[in-house]
């Protein structure tokens, strides 16, 4: 848990994600689930503006989210629920909600790249 990942359109997610910024204005991403629940309609996620404003650059992602604590559920095998939150080291909390994750399995589509932090990896993915 705590690797910063960047991943490219058409590629899978290696692991589940916390989604802290995309090419797409305001943190917007397309995400297909195909191999997770069968649909094939994009789903729509977006990160949180605090998070946008620090992960401009990879510089910046590696400099303003290192010593971020991240508190959430334990791994479970529910798809469309999460609950948990984003502590930075200045005292910035955020909630966190199925909207900001990137499950492993799925893949970026129509977005050029986004950046995440690795939150389940291995047997602990959502998906798994």
């Amino acid at each position: 848990m705590g690797c910063i990942v960047k991943v490219c359109d058409n590629q899978y997610f290696p692991s589940d994600l916390i989604l802290i910024n995309s090419n797409i204005p305001k943190g917007i991403c397309y995400v297909e689930t195909k191999n997770l629940d069968g649909e094939t309609n994009l789903k729509h996620k977006q990160a949180w503006p605090e998070c946008i404003s620090r992960a401009q650059t990879v510089e910046e992602v590696t400099a303003n989210f290192t010593g971020v604590k991240i508190r959430c559920e334990t791994p479970n095998n529910n798809l469309y629920t999460f609950t948990g939150n984003m502590t930075f080291p200045d005292g910035t909390e955020i909630a966190l909600s199925p909207d900001n994750i990137l499950l492993r399995g799925s893949s970026l589509r129509n977005t050029e790249w986004v950046f995440g932090i690795a939150l389940f990896t291995g047997m602990e993915s959502k998906v798994m």
